[in-house]
């Protein structure tokens, strides 16, 4: 072979492999030149390889040069693989070659990366705030402030340990080599911890392996989980989940001694099962088709063949989507009084696009009349399966605190026009016209109603306060701000932001105190709520269902179940009481006192001068201690919005079953096609399920409306 046309293999071995960048670290290098592999065959080439590796090489993989291996790799474990290598090899002369010696679950590993743009039938990846065609933009959520303030805490883990920053790099600017390094700080064990308390997290320090292995013992009791150590000795530990099970679960925990001290510390950590639910990808597919039957096939023939298998399941999309007014008329009949409304658009070819549906059940209607307190939490959270769009609930809180369901939508986009589409039938079914006596809680983007008590949630408002005033020293001063119960405490604590940095007083002031603040909040509803964790929780208990089509998310819903716990709190309550001193002054009227701290206690009024007690409903720890002082029990205290009568008024209504699809009464409106921007971003599946032939050229302003 002329040197011009030499074909170059590049035999990487004796390394390993490691997710998160997914890399192949510190491996031994031999390149192949000047050799026709045409000439030869698969067990020639492995035979080559073992050659040069001198060891068995039966996990082999290889990624032609320039791409990276989260994205190019693929398998080379037999035939069929060898012809798809040799294509890949005279089309980019250069490809190299990966030996596996640790019998790695890479694809699992490849899944952690970046998702795969094509699989788009089972993607678990996050949606993304965007700014959306009203031109207001969505603030950063709970989860993604959370994982940023994670990310920075595992940077600051991994300045002192070489193996650890091995593992997970640095990507930040090079820091100041004349700034002070501080020393990282790693959770210790805990062995006094309760067994079903006990967590393990990357960098965690522990005495000897045996601590670390009592940990995962009461790790695995707990969640049922099969964990198995294929490592395990004095030095070292190695944990993988559900041996000799296909697809292996990514569940991975590797621990060794520390170089500087006598200390056994996890090195690397990923925490994600996948034992119960199964996925799989596309790419690791199409190597298990390669792996079992010896024969190639195509990243679309895979993707087709997953789409037809979801089909035959679930249903096309038009057949899901051209349902939705039966399932309505279904549910009227099961539960007679129920609302549900649909709305969609014409096209010019006379076929009607779906644009939202609405639905609020009558016993779930009137069992938050009855039993529940006049606070509503609204949010939205994105589909994440096929059926694109966006969910917006309104949720509710029963006696005990926890989430009730009132409400829910789904839109093809969230918007103005969507949101007081939603609010103003939601409106009608509580009658509560123009909101007189509500409050409502959002994350401050959502549409207004007259006379409604409007709360914003202070955890979107903290997030984008942070990206304009970082540091720590305006973080306590806020807090303190939104949790005053006074003004006067509220006016002490935005002083202290206003000396800090005057802009930063200007920028909560523009936001308006009155809607995020508790000084301000109205006292007859008893609820301080600050944040809107109650609809957070919700979007939480549908994240499975958001992934399925909308028939059967719907379904899933609407067979959501609460819990109450009420009582914890006033036991909390008790313990803490204990600390104040109660001094009678007047029937029933006591001054609470603690240090410096006095508030005034009328236990016939049932108010306390911090208005906390006014503000829940709940005695706050001064009442509770009044109480205490009189031998009283404090649950007798607490608003009758939390009784146990109440409680069980929210969910003595039922909502009926419905029946399945076939009696369903045949409806007379044109039947619905999924929405114009599922088509556009389907449109392989548009092809595949026979949609390809409908003109969807445009769309009417007219809507029809059940």
């Amino acid at each position: 072979m002329d040197k011009d046309d030499a074909l170059v293999v590049e035999v990487q071995y004796n390394g390993h492999f490691f997710p998160r960048p997914f890399t192949y670290f510190v491996p031994d290098k031999k390149e192949i030149r000047y050799v026709d592999f045409r000439d030869r065959g698969y067990s020639e080439f492995i035979a080559r390889l073992e050659l040069i590796t001198r060891r068995m090489c039966k996990d082999v993989y290889y990624c032609p040069d320039g791409q990276k291996l989260c994205q190019g790799l693929a398998t080379l474990q037999n035939d069929c693989d060898y012809h798809e290598f040799l294509e890949y090899l005279h089309d980019k002369k250069k490809v190299s070659v990966y030996v596996d010696h640790m019998h790695e679950p890479l694809f699992d590993w490849i899944e952690m990366e970046e998702p795969e743009v094509e699989d788009d039938i089972n993607s678990n990846e996050d949606e993304v705030d965007v700014i959306d065609k009203e031109g207001w933009e969505h603030e950063m959520d709970d989860e993604e402030f959370s994982m940023k303030r994670a990310r920075a805490s595992i940077q600051s883990m991994q300045k002192k340990d070489m193996f650890l920053n091995k593992l997970c790099p640095n990507n930040e600017e090079e820091e100041d080599p004349n700034a002070e390094q501080l020393p990282p700080v790693y959770h210790v064990y805990n062995s006094e911890q309760q067994w079903d308390q006990m967590a393990h997290v990357l960098g965690m320090k522990f005495t000897n392996p045996s601590e670390l292995k009592h940990c995962l013992t009461n790790y695995a009791v707990k969640h049922g989980y099969d964990l198995w150590y294929e490592k395990n000795d004095q030095n070292r530990l190695l944990v993988k989940c559900c041996k000799g099970k296909e697809p292996t679960c990514p569940f991975r925990l590797w621990a060794s001694w520390m170089q500087e001290e006598r200390t056994f510390q996890i090195k690397s950590f990923k925490s994600t099962h996948n034992c119960e639910n199964h996925k799989l990808s596309l790419r690791k597919m199409k190597a298990q088709i390669s792996n079992t039957y010896n024969i190639i096939v195509s990243i679309g023939k895979c993707r087709n063949a997953k789409r037809f298998a979801f089909s035959e399941i679930e249903g096309t999309l038009k057949e899901h989507y051209s349902r939705l007014w039966e399932y309505g008329i279904e549910i009227k009949r099961a539960n007679p009084g129920s609302t549900v409304s649909m709305e969609v658009d014409h096209m010019p070819d006379g076929s009607t696009m779906f644009k939202r549906f609405y639905v609020c059940f009558r016993g779930v209607r009137d069992g938050w009349v009855e039993g529940c307190r006049r606070v509503i939490g609204i949010d939205g959270c994105f589909l994440k399966g096929i059926c694109k769009g966006e969910l917006l609930a309104a949720v509710g809180r029963d006696s005990n605190n926890h989430m009730f369901p009132i409400a829910w939508a789904v839109v093809t986009v969230e918007n103005k026009e969507t949101w007081k589409s939603f609010l103003d039938l939601l409106m009608d079914d509580i009658e509560r016209g123009n909101g007189n006596g509500l409050t409502l809680l959002s994350d401050g983007h959502k549409e207004r109603v007259p006379h409604v008590e409007h709360r914003f949630c202070v955890r979107h408002i903290l997030a984008n306060f942070n990206t304009s005033f970082k540091g720590e020293h305006f973080i306590k001063p806020f807090w303190r701000d939104v949790k005053a119960t006074t003004k006067q405490k509220h006016e002490a604590a935005m002083q202290e932001i206003k000396e800090l940095y005057s802009r930063a007083f200007d920028y909560l002031m523009e936001r308006d105190p009155k809607c995020y603040c508790r000084a301000f909040q109205v006292e007859v509803v008893f609820c301080d709520a600050i944040e809107n964790g109650i609809s957070e929780s919700f979007n939480v208990e549908i994240v499975e269902a958001r992934h399925i089509p909308i028939i059967e998310m719907l379904e899933d819903i609407r067979d959501l179940t609460i819990c109450p716990s009420i009582r914890k709190k006033i036991a909390d309550l008790k313990d803490k009481q204990r600390f104040w001193v109660v001094y009678p002054y007047e029937y029933q009227q006591f001054e609470v006192v603690l240090c410096n701290d006095r508030y005034a206690v009328d236990l016939i009024r049932r108010t306390c001068r911090c208005r906390r007690w006014q503000l829940t409903g709940i005695p706050c720890v001064h009442g509770v201690a009044a109480i205490s002082s009189m031998n009283l029990n404090p649950q007798d205290y607490v608003a009758s919005c939390y009784s146990k009568a109440t409680y069980l008024n929210c969910y003595k209504y039922i909502i009926h079953p419905l029946n399945d699809s076939s009696p369903w009464t045949q409806s007379d409106y044109t039947k619905s096609l999924p929405p114009k921007s599922t088509f556009e971003s389907c449109e392989h599946n548009c092809r595949f399920s026979g949609l390809a032939e409908l003109e969807c050229s445009g769309r009417m302003g007219s809507d029809e409306i059940w």
